[in-house]
């Protein structure tokens, strides 16, 4: 029934399209929404490499070490890459000393002690004692050096440029007597 004076309220077409633009915007958003709380955020593909000292924690590492005489360090390593993937770890024993003209430290020396080859599922952790020789004095630092085994450097690669090459390193320092 229609007042006095009064004129009949109608609807557009275009009202309709925009009512149901603006219902479609609304679903959508919720849909997103709920999509974005149940699945979680992915993170930046990366690699753990660290040392553990004797009883399994980040301390009591050995820093005396006797020429020809071993001593062991728990080398961990964990994937987060994201996919399985193969490493090489090598360990070497360094000279380095500071320069007094740029006040760096700099490789004076660095001999291989040994690669060990690892393969780990994404999410996988890898511990295991890794047994330090020395045969000779003058190292004063040991260095770990985790490359994927795809991206091992060559042979002529040494020093400061395989440190720097490597994907992960960490390093003890050490005397030898």
């Amino acid at each position: 029934m229609l007042c006095e004076g009064s004129t009949p309220v109608t609807t557009s077409g275009l009202d309709k399209l925009l009512t149901w633009v603006l219902f479609t915007a609304v679903v959508a958003s919720l849909g997103v929404v709920a999509y974005l709380t149940q699945v979680p955020p992915r993170e930046e593909p990366f690699t753990e490499l660290y040392l553990l000292g004797k009883d399994g924690i980040a301390e009591d590492y050995f820093y005396d070490l006797r020429v020809g005489r071993g001593e062991a360090v728990i080398m961990g390593i964990t994937n987060h890459e994201g996919a399985p993937t193969q490493y090489m770890v090598e360990v070497y024993a360094a000279k380095e000393t500071i320069n007094n003209a740029t006040n760096r430290s700099e490789i004076v020396s660095m001999r291989r002690l040994g690669t060990v080859p690892v393969e780990l599922a994404d999410g996988q952790t890898y511990e295991q004692p890794y047994e330090v020789v020395i045969n000779e004095k003058g190292p004063n630092k040991l260095e770990f050096l985790l490359f994927k085994a795809n991206a091992v450097p060559p042979e002529s690669v040494s020093g400061a440029d395989r440190v720097r090459a490597a994907y992960r390193n960490v390093n003890l320092w050490i005397a030898v007597h």
